[in-house]
């Protein structure tokens, strides 16, 4: 009967709830009494168990599809007028169904590791099972015991149509910004997992760490995917003219990438030259406690934020999990104490591993910055009964020098050579690209005296350019064309695009930073303004419908050389949806490689006179475009990191890897 029975979509979450319970049993007994059939039912467990969870979350996705305002969460969250997409995007749209998603996908992840442990010790391999199944369970008794999504209205109150999607989600970037989120936070969980196991078996040697830092690689893309694809959904939705405001819930993905980003390059040490181990396994853990950290931000309610889901009760309960798997860390960490010493010193300052030592530094001070930053006010409302907020200034004032740092030690990185390098060598790579960075700081300063650390900032970032641009070149010289350098030497290649990205994102953020043109204007039918470049006259206000809201839409004119060139009109709109009765901006974009014109509707009033009067924020936010084209830049050098991996070989030498190519490169270079 409707609303009644046994649901589907309930049934199958208990069922990998029961499963996950089965692989935390069996597999710690078949890693404490060395059972190999306990671990093989146990991985199998895992398996069955994403399944589940993978059938749950499709039964939901059908519920919503098909308007089944039996749930509570799919009338609170969709309604009758919503496109599919939107109705798709609904899923996560709320915290249930949100704590669904991050549960099915890290039951996926689960469940790869689980089936396919390579290249580890079978002791480690069975204490991988219960690790990942410790955080199946978890998440799968949350969203089973606690945010259930398949909670029914009682059958005499059920309604024809629901409560809809926040205004704001309902946009195009939602479709792919959460998982894609959530793909990096549950990644995070498997180097975590990796790291506690070796720490129960006492295998604390490379084999974890080469496993885990190609994890940690796929789990760094996919958050740095959503983080980028965040900042374009806050910069086309919210109209504020800007991409990133240091808001809680935007730091709580922004740690866990910092961190992720220190293991990636300290693991090389370890693998390299035996350093930084128990540096690496605090990293790891650390890494996804973070994760953890941001959903118990966005569901407890102590930070207030539009990324923020209303106040719950659950907060808690990741707060209890952070602390016990932090305090089991620990303790697995006092146990292998004396497994995880160094195994050669830092020989000289001029080395890789001095450069990712200091990189590791200033990665971690970022983060730290971040993490006070976000609970100052919480922390001083409990000393002072007072909430003090820490706001954008503070942090840009902080992290700047840090950042500046991090960039320059960035292009260093990947062309000094390991254990030490000779100043001869050092002068050969660096000379000409510090000339290139020192040109552009001294221009810096003679246009524009008043802002000397932006000079130093874009010299920094001449000269990191300028290093990695001719380190390309020479790969590519030197294996005769591109495609033989993407097969012969991909992971160099890789490393090198992703940080050249990641310059062409910082240049970006600084430019569209510190040199942003903001104008509110209030205009008339017919009349005209300048601004910049450009002229800008409004032709109409005029209201239109849409398939679940109501508009209004005011036609801008765009022209330059004074209203003699027409270059575009754009659409700037107020939309008032009327189940929900919220109100979202939509803002109208003029893109271009030099700079965005960015307009948004700010209201229509009525002067003295009776004329309605279009009151418009305008923002020119120069080179803001090259922001999301480095993001993609950074990203397609991480695909070419996670190409397996072949060797290398030399001319009057044998097989090597491509760490011993380039310091091969690097003598011959200084050798002329």
């Amino acid at each position: 009967m409707k609303g009644s029975g046994i649901d589907p979509g309930n049934f199958f979450l208990a069922s990998a709830w029961l499963l996950s319970c089965y692989g935390l049993v069996a597999g710690s007994l078949s890693a404490k009494l060395n059972k190999p059939a306990y671990f093989i039912s146990s991985s199998r467990s895992v398996l069955a168990s994403a399944i589940c969870t993978l059938i749950s979350l499709g039964f939901l996705a059908r519920a919503f599809l098909s308007h089944d305002y039996r749930y509570a969460y799919v009338w609170q969250t969709s309604n009758n007028d919503m496109p599919d997409l939107y109705l798709l995007s609904a899923i996560w749209g709320g915290m249930d169904g949100s704590l669904l998603l991050w549960t099915a996908i890290m039951g996926v992840f689960a469940a790869i590791v689980s089936i396919r442990p390579v290249g580890l010790p079978l002791e480690t391999k069975m204490w991988l099972v219960p690790m990942i199944s410790l955080s199946n369970w978890f998440f799968q008794t949350v969203v089973l015991f606690l945010t259930n999504p398949f909670r029914f209205i009682p059958i005499d109150q059920i309604p024809v149509d629901g409560n809809g999607m926040n205004p704001l989600l309902q946009n195009p970037s939602m479709l792919i910004h959460p998982p894609m989120l959530y793909l990096g936070f549950t990644g995070f969980m498997v180097p975590s997992a990796f790291c506690l196991a070796a720490l129960c078996s006492g295998h604390l040697g490379d084999a974890w760490t080469r496993v885990t830092r190609r994890w940690t690689l796929v789990a760094w893309s996919f958050l740095t995917a959503g983080i980028i694809l965040g900042g374009n959904w806050a910069y086309i939705e919210l109209g504020w003219g800007g991409f990133w405001a240091w808001d809680p819930v935007e730091n709580a993905s922004f740690m866990p990438w910092l961190t992720g980003t220190a293991f990636l390059h300290s693991v090389m040490v370890q693998q390299r030259r035996g350093m930084l181990k128990l540096w690496n396994i605090s990293l790891a853990v650390m890494t996804y406690l973070l994760a953890v950290f941001g959903t118990f931000l966005t569901r407890s309610g102590i930070v207030q934020s539009v990324h923020a889901f209303a106040e719950t009760d659950v907060g808690w309960v990741f707060l209890a999990y952070i602390v016990v798997l932090g305090v089991l860390a620990t303790m697995l960490i006092g146990l292998r104490w004396n497994s995880l010493a160094s195994e050669s010193r830092l020989e000289s300052y001029f080395s890789r591993e001095a450069v990712f030592l200091f990189n590791n530094i200033l990665l971690f001070s970022i983060c730290f910055t971040t993490f006070w930053g976000t609970l100052f006010p919480f922390i001083s409302e409990a000393l002072t009964g007072q909430k003090s907020v820490v706001g954008p200034p503070f942090f840009n004032q902080v992290t700047a020098p840090m950042f500046t740092a991090l960039l320059f030690f960035m292009g260093v990185g990947p062309l000094v050579s390991w254990r030490r390098a000779s100043s001869a060598a050092l002068k050969k790579t660096f000379s000409r690209s510090l000339i290139f960075g020192s040109i552009l700081f001294f221009t810096g300063i003679f246009v524009d005296s008043t802002r000397p650390f932006a000079a130093l900032f874009f010299g920094v970032s001449g000269f990191v350019s300028a290093t990695l641009l001719s380190e390309l070149y020479r790969s590519v010289r030197a294996s005769g064309s591109l495609k033989k350098t993407i097969q012969k030497r991909h992971r160099r290649l890789g490393g090198l695009v992703v940080h050249l990205g990641v310059v062409v994102m910082a240049v970006a953020i600084a430019t569209s930073t510190i040199y942003k043109t903001e104008k509110d204007l209030s205009l008339a039918v017919g009349e005209s303004v300048i601004i910049g470049q450009y002229s800008l006259n409004l032709k109409g206000i005029s209201p239109y419908t849409g398939p679940n809201y109501q508009a209004i839409r005011a036609e801008v004119q765009v022209s330059s050389d004074y209203g003699q060139k027409v270059l575009t009109t754009l659409l700037p709109e107020r939309r008032l949806y009327s189940r929900s009765g919220e109100t979202t901006t939509e803002v109208a974009l003029k893109m271009s490689l030099k700079e965005d014109l960015y307009l948004a509707f700010a209201g229509v009033d009525r002067d003295s006179g009776s004329v309605e009067r279009l009151s418009l924020k305008v923002f020119i936010n120069p080179l803001q475009v090259w922001l999301w084209f480095g993001g993609l830049v950074t990203l397609l050098g991480a695909l070419l990191l996670l190409i397996p991996g072949t060797s290398v070989s030399l001319a009057n030498s044998s097989s090597v890897d491509e760490e011993d190519y380039v310091q091969h490169a690097e003598l011959k270079r200084a050798n002329g």
